[in-house]
């Protein structure tokens, strides 16, 4: 049959590209997209082929994406873990149809499909079903699962403890997400940090106790003496100038957790006075860093924070509908990478493969 996936042709180029889906055969499932979200941060960057992507150093052609709900529409021979109709996540790219394990390390072929050439994203061969009877609303916020997954691994590794002040800098959909997991963990107060006043308004909204557009404001406000500062920082901009600054805000003895991936090197930073003098732990956190046989506490591995990340939107434990700001039906994905490149208000932008 034939599908179509969403490709990068070069920096700021983007179509679809046509493929053929085959039929499934032993241990494979055929899943058909519903929807699909675009990251503002980690895609956006691959789309305009920034510092420290693989689109920079190789232009094209990419396939985007990772964070994909669908809906079981064949089952091969003998797979009798999964069933027709059944919704499920998986970390495919943008992409109609593709053929996928039913289960890990059964047999398999090799599935270009699911796995294009020039794709960095390397999707998990894991699908994780989700509960029957969810309505579209909430497929649609299950379908920013990727985002939760990277800020509950950030937040996993600050082992907050509660009554432990958390600062936030960044307010993209990782940030967000971020205040939601260090509400959730018992951080107080929860601040954050990001110019943008839309976003400061969903943070203040799903947990976090002080919002402010800048460092410099947090400073101002006197929730901290001179001297003293929060017990974590997590750093969720990507933005490699604001490195030094959450060095600088970190109280004495806490930890930094480096958790936007930095587009290009930081400079100017006094390890001496801001690092080693105040005794700062500082925690690099990165898909790559999982453990990736079995978790342990403060390090679970990707299937196991994706299954209960997956139950907690299910049930309405985080919330993830003040991110979705933007959906497009599928055919105008173009429409929709133009608005993550040019809009600072953009979070989740979903796209609609049922939409006509």
């Amino acid at each position: 049959m034939q599908a179509r996936r969403v490709r990068f042709t070069g920096p700021g180029g983007v179509d679809f590209e046509s493929i053929e889906v085959e039929m499934p055969i032993e241990n494979e499932v055929l899943i058909e997209t519903l929807y699909s979200c675009i990251s503002p941060g980690t895609e956006r960057s691959h789309y305009l082929a920034e510092e420290n992507t693989v689109t920079r150093d190789r232009p094209g052609p990419f396939y985007p994406g990772y964070s994909n709900i669908g809906r079981v529409l064949q089952v091969g021979p003998g797979v009798d873990n999964l069933r027709v109709g059944q919704f499920v996540a998986t970390a495919l790219p943008h992409l109609s149809h593709a053929i996928f394990p039913a289960r890990p390390g059964g047999p398999q072929r090799k599935l270009a499909s699911a796995v294009p050439p020039g794709a960095s994203f390397s999707p998990s061969k894991a699908i994780f079903p989700l509960a029957d009877g969810l309505d579209s609303q909430r497929l649609k916020e299950c379908s920013t699962y990727c985002f939760s997954r990277v800020a509950l691994h950030g937040v996993r590794r600050a082992r907050i403890e509660l009554g432990e002040a958390v600062l936030i800098l960044g307010l993209g959909p990782i940030g967000l997400q971020c205040v939601q997991y260090a509400h959730m963990n018992g951080g107080h107060p929860v601040i954050a940090v990001d110019p943008t006043a839309s976003r400061r308004l969903v943070a203040l909204a799903i947990g976090a106790d002080y919002a402010f557009a800048s460092a410099a404001d947090f400073e101002k406000s006197g929730l901290f003496k001179a001297g003293s500062g929060p017990a974590v920082v997590i750093e969720a901009t990507g933005l490699p100038e604001v490195i030094p600054q959450a060095f600088q805000l970190c109280g004495r003895n806490g930890r930094v957790i480096l958790l936007g991936s930095t587009r290009g090197a930081t400079h100017e930073v006094n390890f001496y006075t801001d690092v080693h003098k105040k005794g700062i732990t500082v925690i690099g956190v990165h898909a790559g860093t999982r453990p990736t046989h079995e978790s342990r506490p403060g390090h679970w591995t990707a299937e196991d924070e994706v299954t209960i990340i997956l139950k907690l939107i299910s049930n309405g434990r985080i919330r993830c509908g003040p991110l979705i700001t933007h959906e497009f039906p599928a055919g105008k994905m173009a429409d929709a990478y133009e608005l993550v490149r040019n809009s600072p208000g953009a979070l989740a932008v979903v796209l609609d493969w049922t939409a006509k």
